[in-house]
């Protein structure tokens, strides 16, 4: 599970809230976005790892924006951990028109197919426009031609199956078009 949380708010919940804050970590309540709960409170989120014992790595933020320079795309299939982090945080599920599976259960897919290098694909394919999170099940069912998908300016996804009936998938859901 991945919980985003403010800088004061990890502080707090750590037992070492900042000036302003009261003695007891509990005292302020924060908001953390977490990829599988929703927002939970801190007080929930810290009742949880005391609970199971878990051990919690704190990571930077993800700079949405990185990626943007062509220096940055590589040409291996696989994306490097900030690329990887940064598509499913993007996109917090499946594209596919109505799936609701999380982009962390999923693969990350290339939306225009990937063609290794020596056998005569393009540089930086591997870059945030041309990937997103797919479940395995869609992933097959675009794999194997029977529909395909396309990423739109605004971040949504326009599909069209193979008999071109289309659909637009946002952060809103999917809305099929005439």
């Amino acid at each position: 599970m991945f919980a985003h949380l403010s800088l004061t708010d990890l502080l707090a919940l750590t037992g070492q809230p900042p000036e302003g804050f009261g003695a007891d970590p509990g005292d302020d309540v924060g908001i953390v976005s977490t990829d599988r709960l929703g927002q939970i409170l801190t007080t929930q989120l810290r009742d949880w790892l005391r609970r199971h014992g878990s051990l919690a790595t704190v990571a930077p933020v993800i700079d949405m924006a990185r990626g943007r320079d062509p220096s940055e795309r590589t040409d291996s299939h696989d994306p490097p951990g900030w690329l990887d982090t940064q598509v499913r945080l993007r996109d917090p599920n499946c594209v596919y028109p109505g799936c609701r599976r999380s982009s962390w259960d999923c693969d990350l897919d290339h939306i225009d197919p990937y063609v290794p290098p020596d056998a005569g694909g393009p540089p930086g394919q591997t870059r945030s426009e041309n990937l997103a999170p797919l479940c395995r099940r869609h992933h097959l069912v675009k794999t194997t031609g029977r529909w395909r998908y396309r990423r739109l300016a605004d971040g949504s996804y326009l599909w069209t199956n193979r008999h071109q009936q289309r659909w637009l998938v946002s952060p809103d859901g999917a809305t099929p078009l005439e």
